[in-house]
């Protein structure tokens, strides 16, 4: 799998109502080819493979951003809670951390142009909802 895969494993996930508690982020009990083998076997889906199921997850998070950016909600909505820009007290390794505002907008940025999305907006761009089979969402 390569780095951006791993959210679109999870979000297949969803989809097919299947417990990411038993499947794991380390995938110790099942991972990508095991799910894939499963779906096989419930759904007769011979020709099913790693590939499609990484492209229903990446449908499912595309077609969530459409039905949002429809609702009004935009990339001011992709924001963490206050507190983890305080910097957290103790004597650990973590002590005096905190995250910072530039750091997030600039994660948001890379995030958004990995995933074919408009980084003003948050939004899937039209060319993004074409290479899905989505440009019916488009309008």
């Amino acid at each position: 799998m390569t780095f951006e895969e791993p959210w679109q494993f999870y979000s297949f996930l969803d989809s097919a109502d299947l417990c990411q508690f038993v499947f794991g982020p380390a995938w110790t009990l099942y991972g990508p080819q095991e799910t894939v083998d499963v779906v096989k076997a419930i759904t007769g889906w011979n020709e099913f493979a790693l590939d499609e199921l990484l492209r229903v997850g990446e449908r499912r998070i595309n077609m969530m951003r459409v039905f949002n950016a429809r609702e009004g909600l935009n990339r001011q909505d992709d924001r963490l809670p206050k507190k983890f820009f305080k910097a957290l007290e103790g004597t650990g390794p973590t002590a005096d951390v905190a995250l910072r505002q530039d750091e997030i907008e600039h994660a948001k940025d890379l995030y958004y142009q990995m995933a074919g999305w408009d980084v003003v907006t948050g939004a899937p761009t039209r060319a993004r909802l074409a290479q899905l089979g989505l440009e019916w969402l488009a309008s």
